[in-house]
């Protein structure tokens, strides 16, 4: 499974952030990149860069809301029939700083940007959709080069991963690269998804259309999965800090101690092996092949 990432919104003083993205497996991104590139040939756009598509500048310049209107149902269209599924995440600034940037801050927490807290929030998402598929894929992540956070999302990817047999018991977490949008075009469709429920967003808060739902059918393909975050999230993630620090002691303790019985086993296996008779007891035998692996 590729899971493919872009943001909205990340610029100014209080910037709400919006992480989008859209899942599949590789065979479902090729026929996407096949289709994807038939469009642009025919719309007559090389890279969709939402922030030129809503001013209508660069490439767009021009463009009459028809062409607009259009080349937004083609991609609509071609999220819908080729990709698993799209999702997002919006968190403002207010938020971020007062329930998650305030003391207290657990010992040792590296604290995660806000672009990077969205990314969590998408990845725990994700460990969920991942555990209802029994873990049988491995999911690699693609982010757009250009934000200056995205390394610290590169972080808590490689932290998730190097916890993730703790975590789910299962090691699904592959690759995560940063790449521009001109060598990977799917970045294109997370861009559009991002700036288009920015656009929601706005509207929703003005008064200028009711909070629509979002959320598509449990079996529709390409479906939407909008994430709120819940009042206490984003402090349940300093809590979940210490509470992952306990799992990973017990984690560790329970690894040792069936070190040890695998030890203790083969020791015994060992010497009862022997064709010529001994007068150690099984005791002392324990003991001698704890010492030899020590």
């Amino acid at each position: 499974m590729i899971f493919t990432a872009d943001e909205a919104d990340t610029h100014g003083p209080a910037p709400t952030v919006i992480l989008a993205a859209h899942l599949g497996h590789a065979f479902q991104w090729r026929r996407f990149e096949k289709k994807l590139a038939k469009i642009r040939a025919r719309e007559g756009f090389s890279i969709f860069h939402a922030k030129d598509f809503k001013a209508r500048t660069g490439e767009f310049r021009g463009w009459s809301d028809v062409q607009c209107n259009r080349l937004i149902d083609k991609l609509k269209t071609l999220v819908e029939r080729t990709l698993t599924q799209g999702l997002a995440v919006a968190l403002t600034r207010d938020r971020y700083l007062i329930e998650y940037r305030a003391p207290p801050i657990p010992k040792k927490m590296n604290l995660d940007s806000q672009l990077g807290a969205c990314f969590r929030a998408c990845m725990a998402y994700l460990f969920e959709v991942m555990r209802e598929r029994g873990y049988q894929d491995r999911l690699n992540v693609v982010m757009e080069r250009g934000h200056t956070n995205v390394w610290d999302c590169e972080r808590i990817f490689n932290d998730l991963r190097s916890h993730c047999k703790i975590l789910a018991g299962s090691d699904f977490l592959g690759e995560f690269s940063v790449r521009p949008k001109n060598d990977c075009p799917p970045l294109m469709v997370a861009d559009m998804l991002a700036a288009t429920y920015s656009m929601f967003r706005a509207a929703v808060e003005k008064g200028e259309m009711a909070s629509p739902d979002f959320q598509a059918k449990p079996n529709t393909k390409g479906r939407l999965a909008f994430l709120e975050l819940q009042p206490n999230a984003l402090k349940d993630l300093k809590d979940g800090f210490e509470a992952l620090r306990q799992r990973k002691i017990e984690y560790w303790r329970a690894q040792r101690a069936a070190k040890s019985a695998s030890s203790l086993n083969e020791g015994t296996t060992f010497l009862n092996a022997r064709s010529a008779p001994s007068s150690v007891s099984s005791a002392s035998s324990v003991s001698i092949a704890l010492h030899r692996r020590a």
